[in-house]
């Protein structure tokens, strides 16, 4: 049988706003597990800045930005999948970043579905340093509970940014969700520059999303002040900006689990933020003053 029409094996990476997915597929392009794969990415905003901080040598990525690829674009999602199909030298591997605000099970059922994939594995990141907060957030509790629940391995990140205490609460609660789940705990150092915003965790709600995109250079002070004003209105933030001193040095912007982080970097397709939180005028706010900056 000839190998390009043998089912082209398909990993699923869900997990939560800022649970570590592009961090996760950095780690396997890095340690050279895959070879010849197609990266398809989902960003839950207009511009998709998990495409741009993937570190793949070729240019295998595609971008799907038009929201969460289980509901609103389900019907790209096949379209895709048809025409990768269909390309002369198909990928040897498929991996699937789902949007953060994803739910496991119509993703694998669509890929399992999917004439020319083969399903391999499903597996969800959960940030146990934002799992409390998370779980404890009506507004966002069930789309974190079902990621759980819903596959067969859960990849349990930044354990070691708690206590003994924590984590064991934690583990605890993870295990309750879903007890026959394989588990991986992993280690993760913290960010070289990292300020934390200890939210209070909003009521219910529904999520709005919003991209601004930045012209020229910004004031990373100024930048890292509005987001730790805002962060009882926000969920997640995550971004590209170019700093205003005298290294005009790109920095990759994060807010998740209420922790705000900055971090160097080599890409610099973009200079834009999405962010993730709560409608109303904290958030309309937020956004007029970052489009100031």
């Amino acid at each position: 049988m000839s190998t390009s029409i043998l089912p082209i094996p398909t990993t699923l990476l869900c997990g939560f706003l800022g649970s570590g997915k592009t961090t996760r597929i950095n780690t396997l392009i890095a340690s050279g597990e895959l070879t010849n794969a197609l990266f398809l990415v989902n960003d839950f905003g207009r511009i998709n800045i998990d495409a741009e901080l993937i570190e793949s040598q070729e240019d295998h990525i595609l971008r799907l930005t038009n929201g969460c690829a289980c509901c609103g674009i389900a019907g790209n999602l096949s379209a895709q999948l048809r025409d990768i199909r269909r390309w002369p030298t198909p990928p040897s591997h498929l991996i699937f970043e789902a949007s953060g605000i994803a739910r496991p099970r119509p993703l694998m059922q669509l890929l399992d579905a999917a004439r020319g994939f083969r399903l391999e594995s499903a597996e969800t990141l959960v940030d146990a340093s934002a799992f409390t907060r998370h779980y404890k957030d009506t507004a966002i509790k069930d789309i974190v509970v079902s990621q759980i629940r819903e596959v067969a391995h859960l990849r349990i990140n930044r354990i070691n940014w708690l206590t003994d205490a924590q984590r064991e609460q934690v583990l605890q609660s993870i295990a309750a969700l879903n007890p026959t789940a394989g588990r991986t705990l992993e280690k993760a150092e913290k960010p070289p520059s990292a300020s934390t915003a200890d939210s209070a965790t909003r009521g219910s709600g529904t999520l709005v999303t919003e991209s601004v995109e930045f012209a020229s250079v910004i004031d990373l002070a100024a930048l890292e002040a509005l987001l730790s004003e805002a962060a009882t209105t926000l969920v997640r933030a995550k971004g590209l900006v170019q700093a205003n001193d005298h290294s005009g040095r790109y920095h990759v912007i994060q807010l998740a689990g209420g922790r705000l982080t900055w971090t160097v970097t080599r890409a610099h397709q973009s200079r834009a933020l999405v962010v993730i939180g709560y409608p109303g005028k904290d958030m309309d706010h937020l956004i007029a003053s970052l489009r100031a900056l």
